[in-house]
């Protein structure tokens, strides 16, 4: 049996400003500092470095090891950032990072799973994972599953390592380390070290005894 491996047609760029990218590019390599000013639709990004997207980004696959800004609307499979990645705009079906992650505007996505820092202003999810190694903020969380917990490898005190939110929306929630102005949830555990202001629920919920809940209450199912 011969397996034929068909080779991604491959352009590098080391630094500049990028303006005519080739049309027939199916796979882009980012390995310095390197700024794009035109659409890019590719199958796959690999950047090592400092890159900045000035307008729209389509890809399958990002994996962005460096600092990456992409400051246009973005739709893409898969990202896995390992640096520093900060978007306006998105719609990702698969969020890996383990770095810091910065959402300008609004993010739409299947899955985010995140360890280290998130800066975001809207979050719509099916499933939000975030193990904090500092402090996050997010203005809106909106997930069918919601976990939020803090790191245990880093070195920063344990106090740092906290989400700042406005609101927080899902079916399953279970938060620690979170100050959050109003969590509505189905099920919903408040555990170590939150506050929050109100707690709306459905099915049931609990609250550990070094977390504050300002208020609870109780809505039926719709």
């Amino acid at each position: 049996m011969i397996i034929l491996i068909q080779k991604l047609r491959t352009v590098t760029l080391t630094n500049g400003n990028i303006k005519d990218l080739a049309a027939d590019c199916e796979q882009l390599n980012i390995r310095g500092f390197v700024t794009l000013h035109q659409e890019v639709r590719v199958k796959k990004i690999s950047t090592h470095g400092y890159s900045s997207f000035h307008s729209r980004v389509e890809a399958q696959i990002l994996n962005s090891t460096g600092s990456c800004t992409i400051k246009d609307f973005c739709e893409i499979n898969e990202i896995k950032n390992a640096g520093s990645l900060n978007m306006r705009n998105g719609q990702v079906t698969k969020l890996n990072s383990s770095g810091k992650l910065t959402i300008e505007q609004s993010l739409e996505a299947e899955t985010v799973d995140a360890i280290g820092i998130v800066k975001a202003t809207e979050i719509l999810a099916k499933l939000f994972y975030l193990k904090m190694s500092g402090e996050s903020r997010i203005g809106e969380l909106i997930a069918n599953e919601i976990c939020i917990e803090k790191d245990t490898i880093s070195v920063l005190p344990l106090l740092k390592k906290k989400l700042i939110c406005h609101c927080i929306k899902g079916k399953n929630i279970s938060l620690s380390y979170t100050n959050v102005e109003i969590v509505e949830g189905d099920v919903v555990v408040v555990g170590s070290n939150c506050r929050v202001k109100t707690l709306y629920y459905t099915d049931s919920y609990s609250i550990a005894p070094n977390a504050k809940v300002q208020q609870v209450v109780r809505r039926e199912k719709e």
